[in-house]
């Protein structure tokens, strides 16, 4: 896997830059949007819940509360595993009419297009150290996130592959995911904490634990915003599991994708 990925970097970095000079052509505020989507959604989220619900976040590492910086923390590392399968599932038809005439790894515009995204997903987290600074949460726990979010990506890129493979040849399956993350979204820890959870349901909250992007998240929050040191063999684990689940993803697509031309 990595020798192919390796002898394609030159492909993979050409749809990257592609996708990099075309994502925001036509719009006037151009990559500016990558942030004003995701904070008019923690600005409305963050009064919804924090005002109507009277959702309580746990206190800062620096003893503090902020349910905003706890809702940001949780969607930095949704915002990555989402878009990162939504993105994948949406590029083989969209390259579609260039598979049929040229014959190169199918693999390519998918992960192209994935590159850019992370360069999104950096912007956000560049936000959100910045509203720590301001707030004076503060410590060597942040380094800890480097490998978190590393480990979401690469398990986010996993199912991605699979998924666009299945969406390739059967249509139907990105409105079930879109309806099955949006589930997800609220089986991950990102707008509560699970101290509430537990409280309510302990039932519910096996749900929650049991679902992979809740470990993540909760590693993400305790990291940059409870500054809780994750041990070594939890980040190992996030780290070697999304590296298994990028590789399982990849040898799958590498299976079904050597039609794919006809099949777009």
């Amino acid at each position: 896997m990595l020798t192919a990925l390796k002898k394609q970097h030159a492909l993979i970095w050409a749809f990257a830059n592609r996708d990099f000079a075309t994502r925001y052509r036509a719009s006037v505020l151009g990559w500016a949007w990558s942030l004003v989507q995701p904070l008019a959604t923690l600005v409305i989220f963050a009064a919804v819940f924090s005002i109507v619900f009277r959702v309580q976040a746990p206190n800062m590492g620096n003893g503090e509360n902020s349910y905003a910086a706890y809702l940001f923390t949780g969607m930095v590392t949704w915002n990555l595993f989402s878009s990162l399968v939504t993105l994948s599932m949406t590029q083989l038809k969209s390259n579609g009419e260039l598979l049929k005439k040229v014959h190169f790894p199918a693999y390519a515009p998918v992960l192209g297009a994935s590159i850019v995204q992370l360069i999104q997903v950096a912007l956000e987290l560049v936000v959100l150290i910045g509203m720590f600074l301001i707030l004076g949460n503060i410590g060597f726990t942040w380094f800890i996130a480097i490998p978190i979010l590393i480990g979401t990506a690469l398990f986010a890129q996993g199912i991605g592959l699979m998924l666009s493979i299945m969406n390739a040849r059967f249509g139907d399956v990105m409105y079930i995911v879109g309806v099955v993350l949006g589930a997800l979204y609220f089986l991950t820890p990102v707008l509560y904490p699970m101290s509430l959870v537990e409280t309510h349901s302990s039932a519910l909250a096996w749900v929650v634990k049991l679902n992979p992007m809740s470990w993540y998240v909760q590693a993400m929050h305790d990291a940059m915003y409870t500054l809780t040191a994750v041990s070594v063999l939890e980040v190992l684990a996030l780290l070697v599991g999304g590296f298994l689940v990028f590789w399982a993803g990849f040898s799958i697509f590498n299976r079904f994708s050597e039609d794919i031309g006809e099949m777009l």
